[in-house]
């Protein structure tokens, strides 16, 4: 008797657990980061048909030329290098004309 107890105690107890984990799963899917697409020119004949980002120790290796759809913080820091590169081209610019005076 202790013992058909003590069995319909655990089948309770696992059915419990199974409801929590069922829940906290629905609730992780639904806090995915949202995604953007993010379009990735294609460079020139030499490089690499492939763009590689990495963010925060998780790699993405996006194809050139075609459409991507990835999480928003990471469409954010490929925008972010883009600008700065162009900043660096500008100030380089400005660097040369100035050495040419």
């Amino acid at each position: 008797m202790a013992t058909k107890k003590a069995n319909e105690k655990a089948a309770e107890t696992a059915a419990e657990e199974t409801k929590q984990i069922a829940e906290t799963a629905a609730e992780e899917a639904l806090q995915k980061p949202a995604r953007e697409k993010i379009f990735i020119p294609r460079g020139y004949a030499n490089d690499d048909p492939n763009f590689f980002v990495s963010v925060n120790g998780v790699n993405y290796l996006l194809p050139r030329g075609k459409e991507s759809e990835v999480p928003a913080h990471v469409a954010a820091e490929i925008r972010r290098a883009w600008k700065a590169q162009e900043r660096l081209d500008e100030r380089r610019d400005q660097m040369l004309e100035a050495a040419k005076q």
